[in-house]
Formats: C-alpha cells, sequence, structure tokens
C-alpha cells in the first residue's frame, strides 16, 4: 500500500494517547504511528473478507486527519475499537482494544448501524491486503497547463468553469503529495506474505 504520510510521529506521541485515554495499543499498529502517523492513501482499494471500498486516508495523533476527531462515534464506545481510518462513504476501519479483539482490523458500516465486519487479522494483514495506484501524474500539472493542453488538442469547447475548478482542486490536492510503500513487522499468519505491502500501478 501507499501513503502519503502526515510525518514521524513518536512513542512519546503514542504513549500521551495511550494514556489520556487509558487505552494500550496494538504493537504493529503503534508502530505505524510511529513511522508514518497516519497519512493520504488515494487510489487505494480494500478489497477482504467481503469488504469493498476505498481507503482516503488512515489517521494520525495531532495530524490533519486526527483519530481524537473521530472518537465520538459508537465505534469508540467501551473502547472496544478505535477509529484508524474512512473510506469516500464515511465508513470506519478500526482496530481491536479489547483482549478478545486487540490488533484485528473491522470495517464499520455506518449506514447499517456501524455494524463491526471484522476484515483481517491484524494492522499488517490489512495493509497489505489494500492496494493502491500512483496518482495520476495530470492531477499536477496547474489548471493553465491542462487548459492549454485540451485547446492544442482542439477540444477548447469541452472547457468550462466547473472543470476548472475541478483541476484546481486537483492540483492543489496532489501536487506536493509524496507517496511511499508501507514497510511494517512481517506479519506471521497465513496466507500472508511479509510486511512489503502490495501496490498495483494504474
Amino acid at each position: 500500500m501507499l501513503i502519503s504520510k502526515y510525518g514521524n510521529g513518536s512513542e512519546e506521541l503514542v504513549r500521551e494517547f495511550e494514556s489520556k485515554y487509558g487505552i494500550v495499543l496494538d504493537e504493529e499498529y503503534r508502530k505505524f504511528l510511529v513511522k508514518y502517523n497516519g497519512g493520504d492513501t488515494p487510489n487505494t482499494h480494500v478489497g477482504i473478507r467481503g469488504c469493498s471500498t476505498d481507503l482516503r486516508y488512515l489517521f494520525g495523533i495531532n495530524t490533519p486527519e486526527n483519530i481524537e476527531d473521530n472518537l465520538q462515534t459508537p465505534v469508540f464506545e467501551n473502547k472496544l475499537y478505535l477509529p484508524i481510518g474512512v473510506d469516500s462513504f464515511g465508513n470506519y476501519f478500526a482496530i481491536g482494544l479489547s483482549e478478545n479483539s486487540k490488533g484485528k482490523i473491522v470495517f464499520c458500516n455506518h449506514e447499517k448501524g456501524f455494524s463491526l465486519n471484522q476484515i483481517a487479522d491484524s494492522f499488517v494483514h490489512f495493509i497489505n491486503k489494500c492496494k493502491s495506484g500512483e496518482i495520476n501524474p495530470r492531477a499536477r500539472r496547474t489548471p493553465e497547463e491542462r487548459e492549454a493542453d485540451l485547446t492544442a488538442r482542439g477540444k477548447a469547447g469541452n472547457i468550462t468553469d466547473g472543470l476548472r475548478d475541478i483541476w484546481k482542486q486537483e492540483y492543489e490536492k496532489y501536487k506536493d503529495m509524496i507517496q511511499e510503500e508501507v514497510v511494517l513487522t512481517k506479519y506471521r499468519g497465513i496466507g500472508t506474505d511479509d510486511g512489503r505491502t502490495n501496490h498495483s500501478k494504474k
């Protein structure tokens, strides 16, 4: 899986978060927060155990997409699961915190009352099943460059103010985004590979 990380975390930051909410995080997820502290995950598909959706981003601590901003949901009730990410439809991915669910990943469908569907036995298992594509180079071009390109190809009539707005939004979002492969510790499960995650180029 590819991620554009929010920045390096730290053991201290994670310990402070755990202490604040009276929880203990799974070791694999802890390592992820220390190394990446969450991040944007454009063009990432999750297809595992009946779950087929995208992954918009993975939350970090004190980051643009923050774990703490997403705790006021039934997912975190009784501190059984911690929201760790979200898809484009507002559904959560969460990691188990209790003795029985520790480290397991569930998909929380808000249209079904945040019903929980376990989709991975560990965080690394989950990451290895997420497949990402690289950002389309066109999305990094300025609106002016894209307009000039369409005009040169005789398609100036297709250009509208709405299209210009879309180009501007894409450019602002992706121009400085750097994707890197998520690499964590080896997951010793059945049918999984090592901690170097899979990704496919579109």
